[in-house]
């Protein structure tokens, strides 16, 4: 029997694909164990692409995002053996046209293990079923090349249906997923109306490998818009991610990581796209992250 073990963050068990722990990346074809919980938070910044000191002018000029920081939560319980609730918030402050765009995300999704069997190639299948709500500060925005003054009403709201299949490799386990996503967008600029609704196809995949006390977990996901409503606009997105976790005990777990996007936040925070704004996010953008993830055993908790 293949064997992967990472203290408590990877397999403990091979009889049931729910003895598993959180790990510093949310999309995971394993659920949490029964009566498990975790609790992971993390601080992103450091933009690594600085794109206030690219030569062909700053991001105000250009209206595109610069600078970031932002804190992330994440906190998860196994409810049964095959389900896993996750709720995450996110609160990004982003350089955006010269402004601070402050924008907060929710989301909420369960975790269902939908088939396992430890002796197949592929032995583990689940369904992930989510909520994502974005939302901003009002902006007014000046001296920038957007031609804008002022953004408001600026949220989305997205429910998500993401498959997940996953193998264990020896002393790693690979993820590949494919979702669908529908959002609704509010946005007004200078107090014109730029609702709209739009389909969004996802898919990837996590590597998670253990090496010794560490984890390297990385990973790919494409994004292909639909139905936007929007005349030449950017349709498709890349993102890679690259992490490296110490476990400091059976129940702490460290990590230091980076995020890469080829245009920016496209299929990401969706309401910051739309005719105005449609051909100012072609740059890339990236950032640096650290955090910890702390594990629970609620049952050696209540005894």
């Amino acid at each position: 029997m293949f064997k992967i073990v990472s203290l408590f963050f990877l397999l403990i068990s091979f009889v049931k694909a729910t003895d598993v722990a959180l790990t510093s990346q949310n999309i995971r074809s394993y659920p949490l164990s029964e009566k498990k919980a975790a609790i992971k938070a993390g601080y992103s910044g450091f933009d690594i692409f600085n794109l206030k000191d690219e030569k062909d002018g700053t991001a105000s000029d250009h209206g595109t995002l610069g600078d970031l920081s932002s804190v992330d939560i994440t906190l998860g319980y196994g409810l049964y053996e095959q389900v896993s609730l996750f709720y995450d918030f996110s609160f990004e402050n982003i350089d955006y046209a010269g402004e601070s765009l402050k924008n907060k995300k929710h989301e909420i999704f369960t975790k269902l293990n939908i088939y396992h069997n430890p002796s197949s190639m592929i032995d583990t299948y689940s369904a992930d079923i989510g909520f994502i709500h974005n939302s901003a500060n009002n902006l007014s925005i000046t001296g920038s090349s957007l031609g804008i003054s002022q953004m408001s009403d600026l949220s989305d709201s997205s429910f998500y249906l993401r498959f997940i299949a996953g193998s264990k490799i020896k002393s790693s386990i690979l993820d590949f997923y494919l979702g669908l996503k529908y959002t609704s967008i509010d946005t007004k600029i200078d107090a014109t109306s730029h609702n709209r609704n739009e389909m969004a196809l996802n898919s990837g995949f996590e590597y998670t490998v253990e090496l010794g006390n560490y984890l390297i977990e990385t990973g790919y996901e494409y994004i292909r818009l639909f139905n936007r409503d929007i005349d030449n606009i950017q349709s498709s997105n890349h993102i890679f991610n690259l992490t490296l976790s110490r476990a400091l005990s059976q129940k702490l777990l460290l990590y230091v990581g980076s995020k890469y996007f080829i245009h920016q936040y496209n299929g990401v925070i969706p309401y910051l796209y739309n005719e105005r704004t449609k051909d100012k996010f072609g740059q890339k953008f990236g950032y640096l992250t650290v955090g910890f993830v702390y594990n629970f055993d609620l049952d050696r908790l209540n005894n």
